[in-house]
């Protein structure tokens, strides 16, 4: 009787002991999720459809590389320098606010903002016909 309690008590721990399967993203996309401090960690660009994807991330100076995006509660934007200074003021035309539309699906900051995918850490926006018509800028945003 002794061993038949031992073997069920080692069952049901091990049985207990079951990873569980990862949690589901529930981060829905509001302005209450999407504000935050951000970083730059990708910039794709390409120039058609059919084009092939140019890394434009790569190209950009470091000075501008660790620059932090903060979409604050109010709707402002305040875009900081970090530890690479460029020394220069901010850019003609830089997003002084923020919001959603269409159901939250758009980002306005500066421009429309397509909203590809957001999972609370991660904020990855398209901007379609920027330098010529057809044209896909796509850039993913780290959150801090």
């Amino acid at each position: 009787m002794k061993n038949l309690f031992f073997v069920l008590a080692v069952a049901s721990t091990i049985v207990s002991c079951k990873k569980s399967s990862p949690a589901e993203n529930t981060c829905t996309v509001n302005a209450t999720s999407i504000a935050g401090t951000y970083t730059i960690s990708s910039i794709k660009y390409k120039s058609s459809s059919s084009a092939t994807e140019a890394d434009w991330f790569t190209d950009l100076p470091d000075c501008q590389k660790d620059d932090t995006y903060e979409l604050k509660a109010d709707g402002t934007v305040s875009i900081s320098e970090a530890t690479n200074d460029c020394g220069l003021p901010p850019m003609p035309g830089s997003p002084s606010d923020w919001s959603l539309q269409n159901d939250n699906k758009v980002l306005v900051m500066g421009a429309s903002l397509d909203i590809v995918s957001f999972n609370c850490s991660k904020l990855v926006v398209a901007e379609k016909n920027t330098m010529a018509d057809g044209d896909i800028k796509t850039t993913t945003y780290d959150k801090k």
